[in-house]
């Protein structure tokens, strides 16, 4: 038999106190321990307090207790999401119920066997005998009386909402602290609703209760037309109940019922159904807030707010894709030009080729070093050297011998721009250093950059800038040769950007819009709004977007910003990777299908290779080249999905697998990360050949003469060159 000290026995109020605090039918709910009823009802008493809110802690509910007068009002209401009162301000003459809980508090601790609990217990209770009732400053205020919505139907309105709710005033409890007040939101009043001309009265009392659940259900038909399904939701508020249905086209039907009659409007737009709703909302808070300004901290009060501005921007984005806050392009052509391609490397097999390409290709090692706490992705070519960043230095190799050209200390993260090293410090600064021998020779003072900051570089050579993502929504860019900022982008909202270079342009993913940037410049050519927050793609002259909210995916014009196309997937996107004039698309069930970028159609379907599952993807002259973490790589061709050839490069269970699955095209040959470095050529993917290596290839870097260089994140680096070959002459003697 356990045994339980009194400390640890709930104490629960005498009878007769309970009865003075709650109503006969509600004698079995929970009231909180009678210290801190005694405190709360001797601090009133003294004027020291206006309104007392204790928790209890056996239920999710809590006791409210306001000054009137010479009487207190007590509330006993559930504190849940949905809440439910109980009991609404009982009126109860403050003075005895203080005595009484006095006497009680004194009795309790007179029986405590815990010495330090009974000398509490005794200084509280002699405190509250002792206790005079001070005159109420607010005794003789009367309840203000505030009106609002809708008073007669409304023409062209086939739904609309009034209210008349009094508030009483009083103190502003003012502080730091933010609470959640739910008895300052049951105020007292009546709600009614205008359908089509009729009216009916649908609340009385504490009117924002019915307000909260016609909230809840709106959010219900905002999350289904914006993402394209039906919806069907009934909720309750004591004894009014509200029914809202959608469907697919986004029409609504609403009913409101009551005890006296219902209500049905029927083909309802959803801005017709939703937007008088969220004005009602607004309305009766901002009435509340006027009556008392304590009550703009309320933390139900500002959710409550929040979530109504969150609908309202969530049906502007979908429903004005095309909104007053789009902009299309000025000058299309200027974009067109400024975009132009320069010395950009394609994946294309036309044109050079590398030294040695052919069957049985042989790799032999040339140099090898030790680099502790190797970050394998800050490895970088300039020149003839190999730039290398650990957590302890930043290192250049000679690309043909592996000697160590000069060493600077560590720094968070090393980016290369040109001829340009720009390395981030513990404090925030950037420090741009010649490649040349590792010396700054500027400092960047921009605001502190993040340890995953992303870097872009501009891709004109007479506006050398580079670009870095600060965090928190903002974008800078830095001129390469002073340090100094050139321009800076900031979100209105987003705290993460999603953002793609192509060349000249910048686009940006934010506030749900995209937008192109001039990455010389910051100037805005475009921007498009449509609730969009995926990452964007160029295939084309395309900008290809997704809204995860709605399952759309959007073709903008990539030069005038104008759309398109518009097409709703008929599942949820895992990853998407744009292939040529192609987007590819890998859904959640596994299924791989391609669009025509310039239209949207769809142009196949077929089994996910691994897309969806961390696998890379390369476009090769028609070919979407797919390398898959467990080992297999293979291609698809991008007009009718069909495989044209595929290989097990490594054991799924015995190798491990590289960070940075991707491939890169040299020429005519196409270097796949495995368990080693393997050499396939891509229109029949037949394997040229094997770099035979120990080393896990995390990062690698092929340069123009089909030299390797493997990054194992161990902390090894080493580089391998073609070793010759004999070939047989015919016709010679």
């Amino acid at each position: 038999m356990d045994i339980i000290s009194s400390q640890e026995r709930p104490r629960l109020a005498p009878s007769s106190l309970r009865s003075l605090i709650l109503r006969r039918d509600l004698q079995h709910l929970e009231l909180p321990n009678l210290s801190d009823l005694t405190s709360a009802l001797t601090a009133l008493a003294q004027g020291r307090r206006r309104k007392a809110l204790l928790p209890l802690t056996r239920t999710v509910a809590e006791l409210a207790l306001v000054r009137r007068g010479d009487d207190i009002c007590v509330s006993h209401y559930e504190t849940g999401a949905v809440p439910q009162v109980h009991q609404l301000d009982r009126r109860v003459p403050l003075e005895p119920l203080l005595r009484r809980a006095a006497h009680a508090l004194l009795e309790q601790a007179r029986s405590e066997t815990d010495n330090t609990a009974r000398q509490i217990g005794e200084r509280l209770a002699e405190r509250a005998l002792r206790a005079r009732l001070e005159p109420d400053p607010d005794a003789n205020l009367s309840p203000s009386i505030v009106r609002g919505g809708s008073a007669s139907p409304e023409e062209d309105e086939p739904l609309s909402f009034g209210f008349e709710a009094r508030f009483t005033p009083g103190r502003d409890s003012g502080g730091n602290v933010a609470r959640a007040d739910i008895h300052a939101m049951l105020f007292d009043g009546e709600l009614w609703a205008f359908v089509r001309g009729r009216r009916i009265a649908i609340g009385r009392g504490p009117i924002m209760l019915v307000v909260q659940r016609m909230v809840s259900a709106t959010r219900s038909l905002v999350e289904a037309y914006t993402k394209g399904r039906a919806a069907n939701v009934r909720l309750r508020a004591g004894e009014f109940a509200i029914e809202a249905k959608i469907d697919k086209a986004g029409m609504c039907e609403l009913r409101l019922a009551t005890p006296e009659r219902d209500l049905s409007a029927n083909a309802l737009r959803v801005d017709q159904t939703v937007h008088p709703i969220l004005r009602i909302t607004s309305e009766l808070v901002r009435a509340l807030i006027t009556s008392e300004k304590a009550q703009s901290r309320n933390l139900r009060v500002t959710a409550l707010r929040d979530e109504v501005r969150q609908m309202r921007r969530a049906l502007r984005a979908h429903e004005g894709a095309e909104s007053e806050h789009s902009r299309r392009s000025a000058d299309p052509e200027a974009v067109r030009l400024a975009v132009q391609p320069g010395d950009e490397k394609k994946t294309t097999l036309s044109g050079a080729t590398l030294p040695n390409v052919g069957r049985n290709m042989r790799y032999e090692e040339r140099w090898r070093v030790a680099l502790d706490d190797l970050d394998a992705a800050s490895t970088y070519f300039c020149g003839d050297r190999l730039v290398i960043g650990s957590n302890s230095h930043t290192v250049a190799l000679q690309r043909d011998s592996g000697e160590v050209l000069w060493a600077r200390s560590a720094a968070r993260r090393t980016l290369m721009a040109g001829r340009t090293l720009l390395r981030t410090l513990a404090d925030g600064e950037i420090e741009l250093c010649d490649v040349s021998d590792g010396e700054p020779f500027a400092i960047a003072r921009a605001a502190s950059v993040s340890q995953g900051a992303r870097f872009l570089l501009s891709g004109s050579t007479d506006a050398p800038y580079a670009i870095l993502d600060e965090g928190r929504g903002r974008l800078v860019a830095i001129d390469l040769r002073t340090g100094e900022p050139h321009w800076r982008f900031s979100a209105r909202r987003s705290p993460r950007l999603r953002t793609f270079r192509y060349r000249r342009l910048l686009l940006i993913v934010a506030d749900g819009a995209i937008c192109a940037l001039d990455m010389n410049t910051g100037d805005e050519h475009w921007r498009y709004e449509g609730a969009i927050d995926g990452t964007p793609h160029v295939a084309g002259d395309v900008c290809i977007v997704t809204s995860t909210r709605s399952d759309k995916v959007f073709g903008i014009d990539l030069f005038s910003g104008e759309l398109r196309w518009e097409r709703r997937l008929t599942a949820p996107a895992r990853k998407m990777r744009s292939a040529e004039h192609a987007l590819l698309i890998s859904d959640e069930a596994d299924q791989l299908f391609a669009l025509d970028a310039s239209t949207g159609e769809r142009i196949w379907t077929g089994a996910d290779p691994g897309l969806g599952h961390g696998a890379s993807c390369i476009a090769v002259d028609g070919l979407a080249v797919f390398n898959v973490p467990g080992g297999t790589s293979c291609a698809i061709d991008l007009e009718d999905g069909e495989v044209r050839w595929m290989h097990l490069l490594s054991d799924a269970f015995a190798d491990e697998i590289p960070r940075s699955l991707e491939p890169v095209l040299r020429g005519a040959a196409l270097f796949m990360p495995a368990r080693s470095v393997h050499i396939l050529r891509p229109t029949d993917g037949e394997i040229l050949g094997e770099i035979d290596t120990d080393l896990v290839p995390d990062r690698f870097r092929v340069d123009e003469r089909g030299w390797v260089y493997v990054a194992e994140e161990s902390g090894h680096v080493a580089a391998y060159a073609p070793a010759p070959t004999l070939r047989l002459i015919r016709g010679g003697k």
